[in-house]
């Protein structure tokens, strides 16, 4: 097993994900995603939404279907240590949206997050870059805020579960 503290960013490498990648991205995914969602939505509620199975078998392939999306991956050795999915925005093409960017608990404060998010960024230089982050999702929040993206006004209501509701806020770094 990789030790991280021993890391060089030299030796993480971005790359885009391709099929065969994706059960071990979703094993990394879920695993931060769950702990990004602690506090926010009961463990049983988790444990129904999503499955790393059904992110690699699923989603993933549905989400990549998508003309213009992809997902790309960080990695050291064998470990996948982050990952982003991005395409453009289904109501305005121009804007880049993200939809998924995490990396590994042990992987935070290399900068890998800051690379993935560089990385869609720069695929598409022409118009804003545009994402929903769950309102009560500080570190995300403070994440994003600290890459100069601000909270745009727009707000959605995600309903993951009959009764459930989570408030979302829209996040924008405007490039114009």
């Amino acid at each position: 097993m990789l030790s991280l503290r021993h890391v060089k960013s030299s030796d993480i490498r971005i790359r885009e994900a391709k099929p065969i990648d994706f059960a071990k991205v979703a094993e990394m995914h879920y695993r931060v995603w769950r702990q990004s969602w602690t506090g926010i939505l009961a463990d049983f509620m988790l444990d129904i939404i999503g499955t790393p199975r059904r992110w690699a078998t699923e989603t993933y392939p549905q989400t990549l279907s998508r003309r213009g999306w992809s997902m790309w991956i960080a990695e050291s050795g064998d470990k996948t240590l982050g990952m982003t999915i991005f395409g453009p925005d289904a109501a305005n093409p121009d804007h880049l949206q993200i939809e998924a960017l995490y990396t590994a608990e042990e992987s935070q404060g290399l900068g890998i997050g800051g690379r993935l998010l560089n990385k869609a960024v720069r695929s598409n230089p022409s118009d804003d870059v545009i994402l929903w982050c769950a309102e009560k999702n500080r570190k995300a929040r403070q994440f994003y805020e600290e890459k100069n993206f601000k909270v745009d006004g727009r707000t959605f209501i995600w309903k993951p579960l009959p009764g459930v509701t989570v408030p979302h806020v829209g996040y924008r770094l405007r490039r114009q």
